[in-house]
């Protein structure tokens, strides 16, 4: 169908005021946990990582010494002769998405096409597709299938975007990619530090559209990059096509997007191979992989554990998030028997414990112990182990669930449902062990609800206490301007829209910080219940850089500059102005820097809106 008409025909416009009318589908809210796959001709040198297409055009990069000496230069057998190696003889999509569904996955991701150009599914706008060439099968067809008569969900994800330079260190020796026979698998091999011109981001748009109509995906995956300031118009496009299509076919859709690409609400966020510090209020991904070295299959993997990963899972649904795991699949289209393993391993603790994973939503707060996470992307592996004292909250229906993300031997001590310490709603009426029929002894006091264990644990990794007697024990997910006129903004409710932007915690409480890029920004979702005059002000410092900055709200612009007084953390309130409001409703409050070209960095506690008329 015209990509033009499907969008002036649907409620969607291709704006960014009529995307944010976007609601996340209730099937995403519940699922916390899918599988993303990648795989693709990468598979066969298995060297390095999914990068190698890139790297082995790289002059003095390990991967470019490694491909003279396994093929040759780069003249006589180049990135496209590894298609023919790709055979996929064992592919069996039924026996992959058998063992998602046994690992607990309630939606499924395979990689549509990465940075490298080869199709993995039947494009007609490219002959570098797997099914003409390679495994002459349409792989993404095949799964979809499979994955549909398992009842689960299909997502397909886009990485072409990078494709505009994704080749471009052929271009500065004697290469293929210089070989205009094959300009359509490796063009435009363009700088980096270019923008991609309309024809290039035509064929974008008409790919990712194509992928939309062939497969019908519930969720579009994208990769960084997009967020380049040309890709802003397409973007706007494409949304608006796949929801206004998933509108006429009554079906419920979402798209991830990194850094800044989308605003807060028209997509849901996706944090790389990282997770949150707090609690988010809009819904949001993290993609990360069984291997800590590749997304694609290597040689030489570096594997975490299925502990680690359960963690991190019960970490992420604490916050409002789900977890997207990838698995990389051999060349010949066998899964790593090791990555089966730990997907079954991470299944039966879901088996046993998943009523407190999936439905659920985020408690008051996200949860309590010694071990810190690091908020932002590629963060996974920079912290300690979980103990037994980290634990975090999941909320269904009436009930709580504390979730211990190690074996406590003897005794719990649940903290935050302390007596005193405001969270619980209620005495607590039960508490019961998943996994366990054992009936259990516990007190609840000023000290915390202290619950006794039993000698033998009921399964392996977290365990999952659930609490029942308390009431209105949701995370209030938007922050509210009520009756008495005034909100506080904290720095840690915040959206971070940057991909270097972090969330620090001091003793006087959270701040933004590594705010060094003109052109990151920070927002908060706000309901406001009366229209009025409200006045804005911040809690900020700069050090003695030049930050003057930019708050946006209700369509109307303060500016400010930042108190200059070191240190960083020297925070002096500011008083920015005054906005008029004039209905009740959910408004985003954005600070921006006001020149991205003099922005010297600033630090950020929180903003306060109050009510004066």
């Amino acid at each position: 169908m015209d990509i033009e008409s499907v969008i002036k025909a649907g409620p969607f416009a291709p704006t960014w005021e009529s995307l944010e009318h976007y609601a996340v589908p209730p099937w995403y809210l519940d699922a916390k946990f899918g599988i993303f796959i990648h795989w693709g001709a990468y598979s066969v040198p298995a060297f390095g990582n999914e990068w190698y297409p890139r790297s082995m055009y790289q002059q003095g990069s390990r991967e470019f010494g490694h491909h003279l000496a396994m093929y040759g230069p780069q003249t006589e057998f180049g990135y496209k002769d590894f298609i023919p190696r790709f055979t996929a003889q064992h592919f069996d999509p039924a026996a992959w998405v058998e063992l998602f569904r046994k690992a607990g996955a309630r939606y499924v991701v395979p990689v549509a096409e990465h940075h490298d150009g080869f199709a993995m599914y039947d494009c007609s706008l490219s002959r570098w597709t797997a099914a003409k060439m390679g495994p002459k099968r349409d792989v993404i067809g095949q799964l979809a299938e499979a994955v549909r008569r398992e009842g689960m969900v299909l997502g397909l994800s886009s990485h072409r975007a990078e494709h505009w330079w994704f080749f471009e260190g052929g271009r500065a020796f004697d290469s293929d990619v210089r070989d205009e026979r094959y300009a359509d698998l490796y063009g435009p091999a363009a700088s980096d530090k270019t923008q991609p011109d309309a024809a290039f981001l035509d064929d974008w748009l008409a790919r990712t559209c194509e992928l939309v109509d062939k497969y019908r995906p519930q969720l579009v995956y994208f990769d960084w990059w997009i967020e380049q300031p040309a890709f802003a118009p397409y973007l706007q496009r494409f949304a608006a096509y796949y929801y206004n299509r998933a509108a006429q076919w009554k079906t419920a859709v979402a798209i991830n997007y990194k850094h800044g690409a989308f605003p807060p609400r028209a997509a849901v966020l996706d944090v790389e191979r990282g997770q949150l510090a707090d609690i988010r209020p809009l819904f949001w991904q993290t993609c990360t992989s069984l291997s800590t070295n590749s997304w694609g299959y290597i040689n030489h993997p570096r594997y975490k554990t299925a502990a680690s990963i359960v963690g991190d899972l019960v970490d992420i649904v604490s916050k409002n998030g789900t977890l997207l795991l990838n698995v990389g699949p051999r060349a010949d289209g066998t899964i790593p028997q090791v990555e089966q393993q730990m997907l079954l391993e991470i299944g039966r603790w879901l088996e046993v414990n998943g009523e407190a994973i999936y439905g659920t939503r985020p408690f008051r707060v996200f949860g309590e112990g010694p071990t810190k996470v690091a908020g932002g992307s590629f963060a996974d592996t920079q912290r300690a182990g979980y103990t037994a004292q980290d634990i975090r909250f999941t909320v269904k229906g009436d009930a709580l669930y504390a979730i211990a993300l190690a074996w406590p031997e003897g005794e719990v001590a649940v903290q935050s449902l302390a007596a005193s310490a405001g969270l619980a709603a209620g005495k607590v009426k039960a508490v019961e062990l998943l996994g366990c029929d054992a009936k259990l002894t516990w007190s609840q006091d000023a000290r915390g609800l202290r619950i006794q264990t039993p000698r033998e644990k009921p399964c392996e990794h977290a365990c999952v206490f659930k609490i029942t007697g308390q009431r209105e024990l949701a995370f209030d997910s938007v922050l509210q301007v009520d009756s008495t006129g005034v909100v506080e903004l904290p720095a840690n409710r915040a959206e971070l829209l940057g991909a270097k932007l972090q969330i620090a915690w001091r003793d006087a409480g959270p701040e933004i910080t590594n705010w060094i890029n003109g052109a990151e920004r920070v927002a908060w979702m706000v309901q406001v219940s009366q229209a009025g005059t409200y006045e804005v002000a911040g809690l900020l410092a700069c050090g003695e850089v030049e930050a003057e900055f930019a708050v946006e709200l209700a369509g109307q612009t303060l500016t400010g500059q930042a108190p200059r007084k070191a240190p960083w953390d020297a925070y002096q309130p500011t008083t920015l102005g005054r906005v008029k409001i004039a209905k009740a409703g959910p408004y985003t409050l954005t600070v921006r820097p006001a020149n991205p070209q003099t922005w010297g960095g600033m630090t950020l506690a929180g903003m306060t809106l109050r009510r004066i008329s």
